[in-house]
């Protein structure tokens, strides 16, 4: 349970990075390059045994093309989110990203065999409405916002939801024991040089200039990423709930602390319809952990 609450606070913690970045005028991409590359560090000086690594050992290991392939994943995807934001608002993109939890929810039933009651499918209906209801904000639209780029929310929708969905499989096939952190270093070194490569690019053909502040925020930003990602990882391996019911409450969780320190520390205004939804989530998560015969969430 614990892994399961620090993953919460670390997701966000990027968060509410990202409010200062926008407030500060921290060009976002760079930061998100940087970003991938301290968590890299943070992989490599948290690893446990060096010696797989510099023996050669882990580059024959059967998940290692998966975490290159979700690494680029989830460059990409963070970065179309940013691009969905300027274009169609927060609301639409937090929707778009936070509504990806449907796949893995639904592997879980379909193709794992976790456990299926009414109760389970409830809550998990109180999370899609919670997941709605608390993203909605009274803002006008952009004037960029053009029918154009209307593939933009569906490919966040369906990207986000391919990384969650690539994460469970590597949880249920290959990490369930040991490989956690190594699975976790290769991803983030796959992220870092795909973000490198395309801000080299920009650099190279003038599109961008160095922000000393983006280096600063980045390496921050991917401290938290990293440990965010690795407790995840963690709690998928050792609470018992299941895929079904980590991936909700860790979804439900980030949104209302993120939610309730927007208030705090931002001064942020949270409308009739948010407080909805941060019940509809209260709701969801008690419905999902009673439903999965989990009364006495300290043992977990």
């Amino acid at each position: 349970m614990i892994y399961l609450l620090l993953s919460i606070l670390c997701t966000t913690l990027l968060i509410l990075a990202f409010k200062i970045f926008e407030r500060r005028g921290i060009p976002v991409f760079q930061a998100i390059v940087f970003n991938y590359l301290s968590a890299t560090a943070c992989a490599l000086i948290f690893l446990p045994d060096k010696s797989r690594l510099f023996s050669g050992e882990v580059f024959s290991s059967a998940w290692l093309p998966l975490s290159l392939l979700l690494g680029s994943f989830f460059i990409i995807i963070f970065n179309l989110t940013s691009i969905t934001t300027i274009r169609y608002g927060v609301s639409t993109a937090s929707i778009a990203m936070k509504l990806g939890l449907v796949f893995p929810v639904l592997l879980a039933f379909t193709i794992y065999g976790e456990s299926f009651n009414w109760m389970k499918l409830t809550g998990i209906l109180f999370a899609f409405a919670a997941v709605i209801l608390s993203s909605l904000k009274e803002e006008p639209k952009s004037p960029e916002h053009k029918s154009s780029f209307a593939f933009l929310p569906i490919i966040v929708f369906a990207g986000s939801g391919a990384c969650d969905s690539l994460t469970q499989y590597a949880n249920k096939k290959y990490l369930s024991n040991t490989g956690i952190e190594e699975f976790s270093l290769f991803l983030f070194v796959a992220a870092g040089l795909v973000g490198l490569l395309i801000f080299i690019f920009q650099l190279v053909t003038k599109r961008t200039s160095f922000n000393i502040n983006s280096l600063i925020g980045g390496i921050l930003l991917g401290i938290a990423n990293y440990f965010s990602f690795l407790f995840l990882l963690e709690a998928l391996a050792t609470i018992s709930w299941g895929s079904s019911v980590v991936f909700p409450v860790s979804n439900l969780g980030t949104v209302a602390v993120a939610t309730l320190a927007g208030i705090l520390f931002f001064k942020e205004k949270i409308s009739k319809i948010n407080l909805l939804g941060l019940a509809f989530a209260v709701v969801s998560i008690v419905l999902i952990i009673v439903s999965s015969g989990v009364l006495d969430i300290a043992h977990a």
